[in-house]
């Protein structure tokens, strides 16, 4: 099993290298405003996010609503994410995809510090 888990690491090394790459790729050379290309690559997450919640907690969300259970803490977390996605999107616009993974070490390294 330890060498079908590290051939399932490589594998996710590589296609998340390769995926980073063309991510780059596709913001820096195109056209479009980078704010619709957001919109464009948040869109598919959305419809997923939907499904499967629609599929997962149907009833819970006919019962007490979409929100149910959400306090200050999770839409902090929401925010924060959000506005870490952006900043994602700033950084391989203006910047390549081997300054995005120093930023993200950095921001690792500093939330383990930070507790």
């Amino acid at each position: 099993y330890q060498t079908l888990g590290f051939l399932a690491v490589v594998a996710a090394a590589f296609t998340s290298g390769f995926c980073g790459v063309y991510q780059q790729k596709i913001l820096q050379a195109g056209k479009t405003n980078m704010w619709v290309r957001n919109a464009q690559m948040g869109l598919t997450s959305v419809c997923l996010g939907v499904v499967s919640t629609i599929v997962k907690d149907r009833q819970a969300i006919q019962e007490r609503g979409f929100f149910q259970g959400y306090t200050r803490l999770v839409w902090t977390v929401i925010i924060i994410q959000a506005v870490g996605g952006l900043n994602v999107a700033f950084i391989l616009k203006y910047a390549d995809n081997i300054l995005k993974g120093f930023a993200a070490a950095f921001s690792t390294v500093a939330s383990c510090v930070l507790e």
